[in-house]
């Protein structure tokens, strides 16, 4: 390839012009999408506290007015006697005291109705009408407590939706009908729920059926509708009284399909009020910043690309001017002063210094080529030797110093990783717990240095008796010994442990303080169990076999 052949790569003139538009639109982008984000988050926590703080005073509101409704009926039913004239007065002065009632009636324990007054204050006639089948009467009959009904129609009333509040009578302690009033709740609701509509929410009203009892014109239900799985989900996600609730988004409310926003909170009487807005209302506030951020970039990106045009201009130029000076370097040239005067500021010094550099550059990398070389065979060297050495301390941390098995910290890791092993796998694995019986007496008959040496013999002893290559043998302190028979069942494990017991006894290390006249060793054996935990459920079982074996008079096994 001749030195004028172009070469493939990147190219600094297209890459600085990359950065320099994400530098220059990039902070404007993010600046407007943070706005956004942040006008988006102010007008979902503003339409969450009004959905949320509606939806509360709607149900104080509808509960209030309700208990208060219930209250009346309540103290008339507390004072009233079953006689036509007494109770024909009293249902007059309720209907006077509570006008949002629309008919007062009180019933015999029975159920058949024995007085009732209409809106207009006068007796009104009463029809040979049984009530012992309504919800309003079963209720307080079976509960003998104050009722507020579901929704429902009457038919003396035509389409007109009401609600009836109802009291039990008792006369002697004893249950003697039931005083209700009939409450039109679509006029009181109404008033809310227009005021709602006009600051862009929607009221939905549910009895403890999931029935409507009242649906703004926005929603795809009338009186009476029952809400399915819709409503399901509504009382699901409703907040108790007095606690906060959160916002939550659902389909199938409005009549035009639209998602919307609803904030539900649970009444005292067990109904669900729902405050409902359009997905709209919170798109709305966004969509005039989209169109200031959409304004400001096809204002700035015109501006920008002019500038950076001109600066690639100049770029492109200046940086030929230097190239040219370092092809000339290549053959042994010097800059040219008059070159050096049409480069910027900026590369006027770069432009300077490149020669020397050059020529102390190629000097320094000589001797330093030279100096690694040397540098690579010492390091190998010593590199191994510290291989080795880390590898004799990490064998040497893990082995007992006197026995050569074990220590505690090898019989830990061995421990945990042969039992991760054999769940894994499924394998057997088996332990041995030893103790060698009286070794107490033994250091203070013979001393510590001949107990050091009776620990050596019997370490090497038990090791004898230990057949595959993967057993191992670790001591965690004193004269107690642990052996890890991998692969080995109880009963294998219960073979081992009597070879144990009888190459110690082979062993005849002499023991004048122990019965038997020399050493001997007492063995726990378990086993892993399906339903361990860890190594240390195992490791418990073979001390608990140990004390046996120790219990059952020492020199012997036990599982």
């Amino acid at each position: 390839m001749t030195p004028d052949a172009p070469t493939a790569g990147w190219s600094l003139r297209r890459e600085l012009t990359r950065m320099l538009v994400l530098t220059a639109l990039l902070p404007a982008l993010v600046f407007g999408m943070a706005l956004l984000w942040s006008q988006w988050q102010r007008v979902q926590d503003d339409l969450k506290l009004r959905l949320g703080s509606n939806a509360q005073l709607s149900a104080n509101a509808i509960d209030d007015f309700l208990q208060g409704q219930l209250s009346g009926v309540e103290l008339m039913a507390d004072g009233s006697m079953l006689s036509g004239r007494t109770l024909d007065e009293e249902l007059g002065k309720l209907l006077r005291a509570y006008p949002a009632m629309l008919r007062a009636l009180a019933t015999d324990r029975e159920g058949n109705i024995v007085a009732a007054r209409s809106a207009t204050g006068r007796p009104a006639a009463i029809a040979a009408e049984q009530v012992a089948d309504r919800e309003w009467f079963r209720t307080v009959r079976d509960g003998s407590r104050p009722h507020v009904s579901d929704a429902y129609r009457a038919r003396i009333y035509g389409s007109e939706p009401l609600v009836a509040v109802s009291a039990p009578m008792w006369h002697d302690g004893a249950f003697e009908g039931v005083l209700q009033a009939s409450i039109p709740i679509e006029q009181y609701i109404r008033v809310r729920s227009d005021n709602l509509r006009r600051r862009g929410f929607e009221l939905l009203l549910l009895d403890r059926q999931d029935r409507v009892v009242h649906a703004s014109k926005a929603l795809r239900w009338q009186f009476l509708d029952a809400t399915g799985t819709v409503g399901a989900t509504i009382r699901g996600g409703a907040a108790q009284p007095g606690q906060p609730g959160e916002m939550r988004t659902l389909g199938g409310l409005l009549r035009d399909g639209e998602d919307a926003y609803v904030h539900a909170v649970a009444m005292r009487t067990g109904w669900i009020v729902a405050i409902i807005a359009p997905e709209q209302r919170l798109l709305a506030p966004a969509l005039p910043r989209v169109g200031l951020l959409l304004g400001l970039l096809a204002m700035t990106t015109p501006g920008v690309l002019f500038a950076l045009w001109r600066l690639r201009r100049l770029l492109a130029a200046s940086m030929g001017r230097l190239l040219a000076s370092l092809h000339g370097y290549a053959l042994g040239g010097r800059l040219d002063p008059r070159q050096l005067s049409q480069m910027p500021e900026e590369l006027q010094p770069l432009a300077g210094g490149i020669g020397d550099l050059a020529a102390r550059m190629n000097t320094a990398y000589d001797a330093l080529q030279q100096a690694l070389e040397q540098r690579e065979h010492i390091i190998e060297e010593r590199t191994e030797s510290l291989r080795l050495a880390v590898s004799d301390l990490d064998r040497l941390s893990r082995t007992d110093a006197l026995t050569g098995s074990l220590n505690y910290r090898g019989f830990q890791e061995a421990g945990e990783a042969l039992w991760k092993q054999a769940r894994a796998t499924g394998a057997e694995l088996s332990v041995l717990a030893l103790d060698i019986d009286h070794f107490k007496k033994y250091n203070d008959l013979y001393g510590h240095a001949e107990g050091d040496g009776a620990l050596r013999r019997f370490a090497g002893a038990v090791s004898s008796a230990l057949l595959h290559a993967d057993d191992l043998l670790a001591r965690p302190g004193g004269e107690e010994f642990i052996v890890f028979l991998p692969g080995s069942t109880q009963e294998q494990a219960m073979r081992v442990g009597q070879r144990v017991c009888e190459r110690v006894r082979s062993a005849d290390i002499v023991h004048a303080a122990s019965p038997e006249g020399r050493m001997t060793v007492s063995i726990g054996v378990a086993s892993v169990l399906p339903g361990d935990d860890d190594v240390e459920q195992m490791l418990r079982r073979a001390d608990a076999a140990l004390y046996r074996a120790k219990a059952a008079g020492r020199n012997r096994v036990s599982d």
